[in-house]
């Protein structure tokens, strides 16, 4: 039987049709007396779906954005026995002020070549020997204007970068909360939710990827972006995750899809409490202790976002700075001659470096390659609430958390151990390996006697 995609892609993007369509088919079988109980019903299942489609996410949506990739970028390390001059050069180099910085290289050269060649800065020929390039009567020979301008500039400038730290430490801290979070929760459904079924394991499974998937949500949302199909079903956390194509097209289609695992999440623990399998006790902890949390991290984390440095200090501190980086060449070239060049590239670098930081880590949650790292936070909510979930699924679990259990597997070792003592004292003074020694214990007379048989076929299983 052939099926015609344009035909299952319509049914599947307009449900409203598809249940009118039944609804159709069953009146024809049925009694033409119903019709007016049909309208009625397809009415109200058309308010229905209209109200839903635009919570319930399309998977046609989902696979068009299957493809969809974007770059990934990692904060910088920083080894000093390994390449120690690459990560500050990459680092270092103010990437919003690098316009201003070329601009301030050809400045600083004109200036030298001008004081050297022309009047600027006093007749040359009446150039003294301390003043190189200038004369005494230079305007800007004097430093004292200069060095208390400079002061001021520097305390705003060190204020700014300050606050920009506050803000990227703050996100560092709010990040490590979230992950101790994602792994209380793990934990505590994984200890106190009672598993019975086959689907208690799956609904289990299911709230604890929705807890990676959190963290990405999570992440685009406070980035502004949506593409978290790809970030969803690629890579490490596609293959340990299991989620499928109409979850992540509901977490999608969410506002605000961070908010939306929240929910999932809480209606996960609401549906075991009301079947018996978690008590209200139960639920209150993990409710203030982990989703409150959760949401509290996620509010504070919008606020560093939407909430950047007032523009205009911002402009202000730039404009001085500037104005100062200008001037500096003008003071310096009396003293320094050529070397001028140099030196004052070398310090419009460094304060244009400083600047660009605190611009760069003010928002610590972007793509910046001082920002924080955000796709490795995610990789870490993921091997962390499943390393939990595999422990508490495996089929070993009581070897991990019984007491009597681990007892038994201590005395089997004692067992072996004695056993191998044994079997080396009675064998001839040379270096056999454990095969040998197993085999010509078994070729003895001792072996004939069932409890030296046993003994031995215990013993090989052991160190087998």
């Amino acid at each position: 039987m052939t099926v015609s995609l344009t035909d299952s892609s319509s049914n599947v993007d307009d449900p409203v049709a598809l249940e009118e369509g039944r609804l159709g088919e069953s009146s024809n079988k049925g009694n033409n007396n119903s019709h007016s109980s049909k309208q009625g019903s397809s009415s109200k299942l058309s308010t229905f779906f209209k109200k839903t489609t635009s919570v319930i996410g399309n998977q046609a949506t989902f696979l068009r954005t299957e493809d969809e990739h974007r770059e990934r970028r990692r904060q910088l390390s920083y080894e000093p026995t390994h390449h120690w001059w690459e990560p500050p050069l990459r680092a270092w180099i103010p990437q919003c002020n690098r316009e201003i910085l070329l601009i301030l290289v050809v400045y600083n050269t004109a200036v030298t070549v001008l004081a050297r060649y022309s009047g600027m800065c006093g007749n040359p020929s009446h150039h003294e020997p301390g003043h190189i390039f200038c004369s005494d009567d230079w305007i800007l020979l004097e430093d004292k204007a200069l060095v208390g301008f400079a002061v001021g500039m520097f305390l705003l400038l060190a204020f700014r970068s300050n606050q920009a730290y506050e803000r990227f430490w703050e996100g560092r801290r709010l990040w490590g909360r979230t992950r101790e979070v994602c792994r209380d929760y793990a934990l505590q459904v994984c200890s106190v939710v009672r598993v019975e079924t086959e689907d208690d394991k799956e609904d289990r499974r299911r709230a604890v990827d929705y807890l990676t998937a959190f963290g990405v949500a999570m992440k685009l949302h406070l980035r502004g972006e949506r593409h978290i199909v790809s970030d969803l079903s690629e890579g490490t956390i596609g293959k340990t995750l299991s989620l499928t194509f109409q979850d992540i097209a509901n977490i999608q289609q969410a506002k605000n899809m961070p908010l939306f695992c929240l929910d999932v999440l809480s209606d996960y623990l609401n549906k075991q409490q009301l079947a018996g399998k978690l008590s209200d006790y139960q639920l209150g902890i993990i409710n203030v202790g982990c989703l409150s949390v959760m949401s509290d991290t996620l509010g504070s984390c919008e606020r560093i976002r939407n909430t950047p440095i007032p523009l205009s200090y911002v402009l202000q501190l730039r404009f001085f700075l500037i104005l100062w980086l200008v001037l500096y060449p003008l003071h310096v070239v009396a003293f320094y001659g050529w070397f001028t060049i140099v030196l004052a590239n070398l310090v419009s670098y460094a304060v244009l470096g400083i600047e660009s930081m605190a611009s760069e880590i003010e928002n610590p949650f972007g793509n910046d390659k001082n920002d924080l790292d955000l796709d490795e936070f995610c990789l870490g909510f993921c091997e962390d609430t499943h390393e939990i979930l595999r422990r508490h699924e495996s089929e070993d679990r009581e070897m991990l958390f019984d007491r009597r259990a681990i007892m038994a597997l201590d005395q089997r070792r004692d067992f072996r151990t004695s056993t191998r003592k044994l079997l080396t004292r009675q064998q001839p003074p040379r270096q056999v390996s454990q095969t040998s020694v197993m085999t010509d214990f078994k070729e003895t007379d001792w072996a004939q006697n069932s409890s030296w048989a046993q003994l031995t076929t215990s013993s090989k299983e052991i160190l087998r």
